[in-house]
């Protein structure tokens, strides 16, 4: 099934161990990443290019720890929506919130998980309220994240 949507996006297998390192470790320099795969720096860097160019890489990120973000609230809202929202204008409405920093469609019970971030309780309670507000919101249920146990 992966091969299959690897060979849909014009990637090889070589492609795959490329971005299977790059997920263990986005700082590799492209000549480990060519040592470790058989290829010489410059044919990773092209393939880096191809893969970039056709979004199949979309970026590189740091995650940073929030206290240094200066954002030490971070929560989890759930919410329920109801049956004939439009789901592009509800989305729209969730990244109009400048503290919601996810938002995950979910199977289930549960339409929305949105996570939201805050540097106070305040500001963290007035992203719940903007969220609340909603045009569709049916109901939400929001937990405060305690701690960040796994990272993947």
């Amino acid at each position: 099934m992966v091969e299959q949507r690897m060979r849909n996006r014009g990637l090889d297998s070589t492609d795959g161990r490329i971005l299977r390192l790059l997920v263990e470790n986005a700082r590799a320099s492209f000549r480990d990443l060519g040592e470790a795969v058989g290829l010489s720096a410059q044919a990773v860097t092209q393939r880096m290019r191809r893969m970039e160019a056709s979004g199949v890489v979309r970026g590189y990120t740091v995650l940073l720890d929030p206290e240094l973000e200066g954002t030490p609230w971070h929560a989890v809202v759930h919410v329920n929506t109801a049956i004939d929202v439009d789901a592009p204008t509800m989305e729209e409405g969730f990244a109009s919130i400048p503290a919601v920093v996810e938002v995950l469609d979910l199977a289930g019970t549960i339409d929305y998980e949105v996570r939201v971030k805050g540097r106070t309780q305040a500001e963290l309670y007035e992203a719940v309220q903007l969220i609340r507000l909603l045009p569709g919101v049916t109901s939400i249920e929001t937990r405060i994240i305690m701690r960040r146990v796994l990272k993947r």
